[in-house]
């Protein structure tokens, strides 16, 4: 076999350099360009950092301060929203390439590695996109490796505590991103179980991987604790809710399976699926069936990194079996995906028998699928085959709502906005002209969210005209609605465009006279 500890070579490390620069180059054009309106959340997430609190509805508070700080560099402009998740993208490029290249000492395997994680899809999403899996990411690696220099066993030195210190920090973070970070710490105790039962560990390892652990979770989830106990436990009821389903009698949802795998498969890109699934499978076989040597690396490489992979993804992708699930629930594993889908990479690649123009075919094509997916915004594509349009248009929706209030009101300086659906919501309130507080109506027909715990219009707005805003085209504005308001116009079909092109469709509705009364009455739908 060949040994591990591969020879260093400076070249190495321009390779990897040029590829998360290039990443980073694509994706801050991307953004700064303009090419994708903000997504819902995204919008939502911003209009966090204008009423800071411990935590909200569905997540920590880690991601309105992300974007509160780069709002403050660039204004709360597309690119202040989005800066943080172009840089937070480098970030977790370089910390997988820092932690298998430094860490594990594999310096080849960590350029395959950081070459993987640059060109699947779903990463590259969340180097565009602001969402908490960017933060949750970035800590989950860094832990990832901190974990593993914790638990290397080097008869010749004296264990750091410093790996103890990463870790510790890292969970905190990562849990105030998400709370997906307390997987992590169940994955890192089976990793090291296995280990001690193996009589792998370091000296002092449980001691010192408890205190971290602990402080972590605790430092973490305070803040969040402690708004959830002043609202009720909304947050924990939300999470309790998503992860059970709805109840109902069990029964196999093979459809709905089949099309999670199927995102999966796209969100990873179906080459580097196989590529992960290949690497997977040999890690397995490695790390859980393979000799194991008195201070052997090649099984703990492979152990840790399919113990943070399989679970964790297979878990969350057959759940579909049972209930509803979200493809980026996976998003952590993709972490470890990266990482597998470049040991199979590496071991295809430096084959012998394997032709230049096979390497140069895989290479090209996954970097020219990576280059398509950014630059479709600009391909001429039918506006029935452009998925991308359900995501645009909200600047255009905003203007007319400024139009309308002009135009129709008399006094469109009293004129509120505010929707059904917390979405348009978020929306309106970044894209309407001078960012105005915007509000979500309650309704027995939807889950509660974050506009339901802060304030409605109240009553220093009794007497003012509103615009509400509903999702595609629909017919009267419901009963509740006119009993808020004086008189409630008929729906106004509206399609907005982006870039002169037709993009979502709205209804609005026209509502004179506020009588100073807001619904604020939870259904219990968390």
């Amino acid at each position: 076999m060949q040994p591990v500890n591969e020879s260093y070579s400076p070249r190495l490390d321009v390779i990897a350099f040029v590829v998360i620069a290039a990443s980073f180059a694509v994706r801050y054009w991307f953004v700064v360009t303009g090419q994708l309106n903000l997504v819902q959340d995204e919008a939502q997430y911003w209009d966090w950092i204008r009423r800071p609190q411990l935590s909200y509805y569905s997540k920590g508070p880690l991601i309105a301060g992300i974007i509160g700080l780069w709002c403050k560099v660039f204004g709360s402009v597309e690119l202040g929203v989005r800066f943080g998740a172009v840089i937070g993208m480098s970030a977790i490029q370089a910390a997988l390439y820092v932690g298998v290249s430094r860490v594990w000492r594999e310096y080849r395997l960590a350029v395959y590695v950081v070459f993987v994680a640059a060109t699947m899809p779903l990463l590259n999403g969340l180097g565009i996109l602001m969402t908490t899996d960017n933060p949750l990411i970035l800590c989950w690696t860094v832990a990832f490796f901190a974990l593993a220099a914790a638990t290397r066993n080097r008869p010749d030195r004296v264990p750091s505590n410093v790996p103890f210190v990463i870790l510790g920090v890292c969970v905190a973070v990562g849990i105030l991103a998400k709370y997906m970070m307390l997987a992590f710490l169940g994955l890192a105790v089976i990793y090291a179980a296995i280990l001690h039962l193996r009589g792998q560990l370091p000296p002092r390892f449980w001691r010192r991987f408890v205190l971290a652990g602990a402080a972590g979770a605790a430092a973490g989830m305070l803040p969040i604790i402690l708004w959830n106990m002043q609202h009720d436990w909304v947050g924990f009821k939300h999470v309790a809710k998503l992860s059970t389903g709805e109840a109902r009698p069990f029964s196999l949802r093979v459809l709905p399976f089949l099309e999670m795998l199927g995102a999966q498969i796209g969100l990873m890109g179906p080459w580097w699926f196989v590529f992960v699934m290949v690497g997977g499978w040999h890690a397995v076989r490695k790390g859980f069936f393979g000799p194991i040597g008195s201070f052997d690396r090649v099984y703990r490489r492979d152990l840790q990194s399919a113990l943070f992979f399989w679970p964790l993804w297979g878990a969350i992708t057959l759940w579909a079996f049972k209930t509803k699930t979200e493809a980026n629930w996976t998003a952590a594993a993709f972490m470890g995906a990266s990482v597998l889908g470049g040991m199979a990479l590496k071991g295809w690649w430096e084959n012998p028998q394997r032709s230049p123009r096979a390497r140069l075919a895989l290479a090209g094509a996954a970097t020219g699928v990576t280059l398509l997916i950014f630059a479709s915004p600009l391909i001429p594509l039918p506006d029935a085959w452009n998925i991308t349009n359900r995501l645009k248009g909200w600047d255009d929706l905003g203007l007319e709502t400024r139009r309308l209030a002009e135009a129709e009101f008399a006094h469109p300086d009293r004129t509120f906005l505010f929707s059904d659906k917390y979405d348009i919501t978020a929306a309106l309130a970044f894209y309407a002209p001078d960012q105005p507080i915007t509000f979500c109506l309650w309704g027995s027909d939807r889950r509660m969210n974050q506009y339901d715990i802060w304030p409605g219009p109240g009553l220093e707005r009794t007497g003012w005209d509103a615009i509400m805003v509903r999702k595609n085209f629909q017919g009267e504005a419901p009963e509740p609605v006119h009993a808020l308001f004086e008189s409630v116009s008929p729906p106004i079909h509206y399609t907005s465009t982006f870039r002169g092109s037709p993009a979502r469709e709205f209804t609005l509705h026209l509502c004179r006279g506020y009588r100073g009364e807001w619904p604020r009455e939870p259904s219990g739908r968390y």
